[in-house]
């Protein structure tokens, strides 16, 4: 299991009310969910992209439509958020 990054620790710490509540659901329901086309856009919620505690994907081996769930990065950084760290 990789370690969290110094970069992925700091943005814990400062994540808004809406990208620690999306993060907490997606590490909930580990399933995914679809992904609008204004989630995809949103500046704040690209950010749990780019420190890769969230992951697009597609349910369908055909494509369809996009879907987006935890990672373990992610998964571990909601636990600590629950029980108070960050």
């Amino acid at each position: 299991m990789s370690k969290l990054t110094k970069d992925q620790i700091e943005f814990a710490k400062s994540m808004t009310i809406k990208q620690r509540h999306v993060l907490r659901a997606l590490a909930i329901y580990p399933n995914g969910w679809f992904m609008s086309a204004s989630e995809r856009a949103d500046p704040e919620l690209y950010e749990l992209f780019r420190h890769r505690l969230v992951q697009c994907h597609h349910i369908c081996a055909t494509g369809g439509l996009p879907a987006w769930g935890v990672t373990e990065f992610g998964k571990r950084i909601a636990e600590r958020q629950a029980k108070g760290a960050y």
